[in-house]
């Protein structure tokens, strides 16, 4: 039954596969068979689920980084933000690097507390969506018996997580963090010089509560499967980096993150369970059982006092550690780009977006915007804030 399982699989796998590079048909297909073309796979994402039976599935778009020529900074900075060529090769060799003083433990807690009080408990002005029950390719790939339904409960969960994200939009404080020199500065130095913030999220992890799985992500891709979020004109460069932020202490009894140094250098599939009595050990789409020997491995804590924060690449392969303590651990993120990355793709802005784990659909992209944090955008592939 599962050799005729993984056998169907493939076959179907190789049908959508070809018919999504068949790009001139896509205009007389329905939409329902579009959400199932993986535009956006490159060969090897193609050949090793193919291979396996779609027991190995890569849930980000498959790319290895290469390491840069120098370890120099990539522009000059005022020297209370430069980082040593010794800090720049230890990003490059280990995913990332800090952390580093961004504002007092007041300031912190001020910023938790608006957040709290404020923020959050206020519906985000940047989503319009609607729910669905199918998730296109994703049902496919990502089989599970542990389905959620469509329940008041599991709507109004998602809806909670929404809100956390892109709440820079709604508070002049949270962004005002966001483009400190502190961060920016130090960003550019692996990045260049001309820089986007393209999103941010918000983060608790409560009292006695595990923490986040390993997982690992890269171009966005995990969004809906088929085609990325994040589109730059060299996979193998560093292009982005996630900028964490501790609004309390974060250490090893209070849920810190944690990571596997050097694992950015390559992007692993996921190992998926097509049994169909079996049940798939996987968090969502985005996160799961990677395949990779975590028993050979060495994990690294990063421990953060409020108010500090460090940089890392979300292709280093990360989560955090459970919160043993009765507080809980907050932090803010946000992810920054080069100028020359498009974020989001035309048909994302003019069909709306799908993000399958969350079972959205019709995701409403109109009042996104990036926002230029350095330097100038020569090449105008994203609506920027206040442009005209």
């Amino acid at each position: 039954m599962l050799k005729k399982s993984k056998l169907f699989f493939s076959m179907n796998l190789s049908y959508y596969y070809l018919l999504g590079k068949l790009k001139f048909s896509h205009v007389i297909l329905s939409q329902n068979v579009r959400n199932k073309l993986p535009v956006g796979w490159n060969f090897k994402m193609f050949w090793t689920a193919f291979k396996t039976g779609g027991t190995r599935i890569y849930n980000d778009y498959y790319s290895e980084m290469k390491e840069p020529k120098s370890f120099k900074p990539k522009t000059k900075v005022a020297p209370p933000f430069k980082l040593s060529e010794k800090e720049l090769q230890f990003f490059y060799e280990n995913g990332y690097v800090g952390p580093f003083d961004l504002v007092s433990p007041q300031e912190a807690e001020q910023l938790k507390q608006h957040l709290i009080k404020s923020i959050l408990p206020s519906e985000s002005k940047t989503w319009k969506y609607e729910f669905e029950e199918k998730s296109g390719i994703a049902d496919d790939l990502f089989p599970d018996s542990k389905e959620e339904e469509l329940t008041p409960a599991y709507k109004k969960s998602i809806m909670s997580h929404v809100n956390k994200t892109n709440r820079h939009f709604d508070s002049e404080q949270l962004l005002n963090i966001f483009q400190k020199p502190e961060i920016v500065e130090r960003s550019a130095q692996l990045l260049g010089p001309d820089l986007l913030l393209w999103r941010s999220d918000c983060f608790e992890v409560p009292g006695k509560k595990e923490g986040t799985p390993w997982h690992q992500s890269s171009n966005w891709l995990l969004h809906n499967m088929r085609e990325s979020v994040v589109n730059p004109p060299n996979n193998e460069e560093l292009f982005q980096l996630t900028c964490w932020i501790a609004l309390t202490d974060a250490n090893k009894d209070r849920g810190c993150m944690k990571v596997i140094p050097g694992t950015h250098k390559k992007m692993y599939p996921l190992i998926v369970n097509r049994d169909p009595n079996g049940i798939n050990d996987l968090y969502r789409y985005d996160k799961g059982r990677i395949d990779f020997p975590f028993e050979k491995a060495t994990e690294q804590l990063i421990e953060a006092k409020a108010g500090q924060f460090f940089l890392f690449s979300e292709r280093v392969i990360h989560g955090s550690v459970s919160n043993s303590t009765d507080e809980s651990r907050w932090a803010v993120n946000c992810r920054i780009g080069k100028t020359n990355t498009r974020f989001y793709t035309k048909n994302m802005f003019k069909q709306g977006h799908q993000i399958t784990y969350h079972k959205l659909k019709n995701v409403s992209l109109h009042k996104w915007k990036a926002i230029l944090l350095r330097g100038e955008d020569k090449y105008g592939y994203n609506k920027l804030l206040n442009q005209k």
